[in-house]
């Protein structure tokens, strides 16, 4: 009744468009005359049903109110979730952030171990062994010793370059082993100091995983995250790669990774022989059985394959000696090859044998390897 534009329009009988619904102007009305006619004009009767009905209008604009606040609750609520998921996942962890703030070293020359982002030592063999001891201060690198300052409540860490062509075998603190393969990166703390074990990953790694329930140990890479307990697995996560795997030896694995869906990560679980392959472009991931030893026999020094194109072999074989080499006729890239591969001969020994087999020569030329069909 404040709103003098509505009274105006009752007194002249005329029902406002659109103000009101039926039910709530038919009540402004006989509220109006209520008012402005002698009460004496209503009966016992009437006055009853206009107090019920006045009582009912407001029930319904208090449930109206009521189912208001609630959706707004509602909706808020989901938001926070949502927000609260999007953040978590998000988060970038220490290691990670560690990792990317690193500067980009080339991988050629020796192999480097460098301590807390600082200092680095050249390591000249091109088999070399890095081993950690349980507080991490003291590394001992093949026949000589090296100590560390590592503070209790600090995460110092350290990295390890392996350039193509060399090779390093690590073990970590908490005594687990990192086969490091050539053209790699691994970043690692010089002690786990935290609940949960992790390491950041660019390149190709063999893992041999000290069991541990309470601390789990994670590989972080680019794309991908994989969770073990104790457990003897491969991840290939190289930057020039299309694609990113692992594949479980022994154990089992829980892999996650970037899905295309804003607020969720996707992960599977992994059982032995199986190989899990990541495509980032289109963010999923395929599963197949496979012989483990045709991606993990390079620790052992030799190389399996099973009618693997000749492209992809020449890219290992590349990196393994870190040798240029060059198919003067690129069919030859589609040609499939089976069988082991010594990785104690040279690079030149061991394409020979390869060009034995699909009727090709081997020539050496301004240091580089040409592989022609004869």
């Amino acid at each position: 009744m404040t709103d003098d534009f509505l009274v105006e329009e009752l007194q002249n009988k005329n029902q406002p468009k659109n103000l009101l619904i039926e039910d709530e102007y038919k009540l402004a009305n006989d509220i109006l005359n209520a008012v402005s006619e002698n009460s004496s004009a209503f009966d016992l009767s009437q006055k009853e049903a206009l107090g019920k009905r006045i009582a009912h209008t407001i029930r319904l604009a208090k449930r109206r109110s009521l189912i208001i606040v609630r959706i707004s609750t509602a909706a808020i609520f989901f938001l926070l979730i949502g927000l609260t998921t999007f953040l978590t996942m998000n988060k970038e962890s220490e290691i990670s952030v560690f990792a990317r703030n690193t500067q980009s070293l080339p991988l050629t020359g020796n192999t480097r171990l460098i301590l807390s982002g600082e200092e680095e030592i050249q390591i000249n063999s091109a088999e070399s062994k890095i081993a950690y001891t349980g507080n991490g201060k003291e590394i001992q690198i093949d026949s000589s010793h090296v100590k560390q300052v590592v503070v209790d409540d600090k995460m110092v860490y350290n990295t390890v370059i392996v350039p193509y062509g060399k090779r390093t075998q690590i073990t970590l603190s908490d005594n687990s082993s990192v086969w490091l393969n050539s053209g790699s990166k691994l970043i690692y703390p010089a002690r786990f100091a935290t609940e949960k074990r992790e390491v950041y990953l660019e390149g190709e790694a063999i893992f041999e995983v000290s069991h541990n329930k309470q601390r789990p140990f994670h590989v972080l890479t680019r794309d991908m995250e994989v969770k073990v307990l104790g457990t003897v697995f491969d991840i290939s996560a190289y930057t020039d790669d299309a694609t990113s795997s692992t594949i479980l030896e022994s154990g089992s694995v829980e892999m996650k990774y970037k899905t295309n869906s804003l607020l969720s990560q996707s992960k599977i679980t992994m059982a032995p022989g199986m190989l899990a392959v990541y495509d980032p472009v289109e963010k999923t991931v395929i599963q197949t059985q496979v012989n483990t030893k045709l991606y993990t026999s390079w620790r052992e020094g030799y190389f399996v394959f099973e009618r693997q194109s000749l492209g992809e072999i020449l890219k290992k074989i590349s990196r393994y000696y870190n040798v240029s080499i060059q198919l003067n006729d690129l069919s030859l890239a589609d040609e499939t090859f089976t069988g082991p591969l010594d990785l104690r001969n040279s690079a030149s020994q061991v394409l020979e044998i390869i060009a034995e087999l699909i009727n090709a020569k081997v020539e050496s030329v301004d240091n580089q390897i040409i592989i022609t069909r004869i």
